[in-house]
């Protein structure tokens, strides 16, 4: 009987282990990235889905390829462009964007989605098609 309730003690404690893991995985919370993509500006490059100028939505750019890419990108390029740029994409120093924070980013860029609405369903577009198709 002893040996019955340490077995299904440690099935349990098993258990438990494995709830906690899976509700932390499936429970990610992304609004710290969120502020952090805000609150850098990276919006007015990217836009707020991730389909501006610069897009990163469903991982068209190549940056986005694994996280320590993004991180990399981040880091790497402090002798190419200035820190507050014109026209290019400025570096992040550790100091300006830590390690955590960059996956923080990175997490909440992968949630972006582009799902634009076929040609045919936008009114304005139909409109014009049925426009310079029609016969005078």
């Amino acid at each position: 009987m002893n040996n019955l309730i340490i077995k299904i003690s440690k099935i349990l404690k098993y258990a438990a282990c494995l709830s906690l893991l899976f509700s932390n995985v499936l429970s990610t919370d992304y609004s710290e990235g969120e502020k952090l993509y805000l609150s850098h500006g990276c919006y007015s490059c990217h836009g707020y889905n991730g389909t501006g100028r610069y897009p990163l939505a469903n991982d068209i750019s190549g940056i986005m390829t694994s996280e320590e890419l993004f991180t990399m990108f981040l880091r790497l390029r402090a002798d190419l462009n200035p820190v507050s740029p014109s026209n290019s994409m400025p570096n992040y120093s550790k100091n300006v964007i830590n390690d955590s924070e960059a996956k923080q980013i990175y997490a909440y860029i992968k949630t972006f989605k582009d799902n634009p609405p076929k040609l045919e369903e936008i009114t304005i577009f139909k409109e014009m098609l049925d426009n310079s198709n029609r016969k005078e």
